[in-house]
This record gives C-alpha cells, structure tokens and sequence, in this order.
C-alpha cells in the first residue's frame, strides 16, 4: 500500500486499508490450506465463512 493513499480521504484510506487486510487473509488462508493442519473439515468451514466475511466487508 502507498502511504499517498491514507492522504486521499477517510474512504479511501479505510478502503486501501480493507483490501490490504483481504489480500493478506487471502495470502495467508492459501499457506494455511498448503499445511497438513489446514485439510480437517473445521478448518474449511471457517476458511469458507471467512471468505465470506471478506467479501461482504469488500463490498462495504
């Protein structure tokens, strides 16, 4: 993320910010479902709810 982008406004800040978070639960849900520890039926349901999650504060 640009540190310009946290001078254009709240709005865009809080959005910059919103899709950094995403990218980095994204990022890190794809190494946690690569590990023998992310295979169990838990762990993708709550992979799945939150994606979900993430998606409708994307939307916001």
């Amino acid at each position: 993320m640009d540190p310009d982008e946290l001078d254009t406004g709240p709005a865009a800040a809080a959005s910059a910010l919103a899709q950094a978070a995403l990218q980095a639960v994204e990022w890190a849900l794809l190494e946690f479902r690569t590990s023998p520890l992310g295979r169990t039926e838990e762990a993708e349901t709550e992979a799945r709810r939150s994606y979900r999650i993430g998606q409708n504060n994307r939307c916001q």
